[in-house]
């Protein structure tokens, strides 16, 4: 109880400490710029990125060096930041765990890229469901509703 000598005069509010790590995190976060990593880039065209495994290579790699993201691989998203986040996932996950088995097999990276395809597909159709969905309607309606019937299910069940 080393505080209990100390009273301070009036209710003075003091900034919480968590509140404190927030305000520094926001500028942490503002200080630097939505640019993505350049390292993050250059994983997601290696892995992603690479064609054929010949003597083309080297200048098809230089090609794939000085091209944008943007021209090298179909959108995921309607946000490039947002795109270049799920591909860096993307690759890592086809990195560590479909590669290390599909390039013993062969190595045509069709397969890589056909992949690629059918994300970027299936991610632009489900944010433009997301966009007709009336989130107000879910969250205020039906959800509560969903919650309510899970519940008296269960009590239900255990009587």
């Amino acid at each position: 109880m080393a505080q209990g000598n100390r009273r301070p005069t009036r209710h003075a509010r003091q900034q919480s400490r968590v509140a404190a790590l927030v305000d520094k995190s926001e500028k942490h976060h503002a200080s630097q710029s939505n640019v993505p990593d350049e390292a993050t880039i250059n994983y997601i065209k290696r892995v992603l990125c690479k064609k054929t495994p010949s003597a083309l290579q080297a200048d098809a790699s230089d090609e794939v060096d000085h091209k944008p993201l943007e021209e090298l691989l179909p959108p995921l998203t309607s946000s490039n930041e947002i795109d270049v986040q799920l591909y860096a996932l993307i690759a890592v996950v086809l990195n560590l765990f479909v590669q290390t088995w599909y390039n013993k097999i062969t190595l045509d990276q069709d397969f890589v890229a056909n992949v690629v395809q059918i994300i970027a597909h299936c991610t632009r159709g489900l944010e433009q469901r997301l966009r007709d969905v009336d989130l107000e309607g879910l969250l205020l309606e039906e959800l509560p509703a969903i919650l309510n019937d899970h519940i008296d299910g269960q009590s239900a069940d255990t009587t």
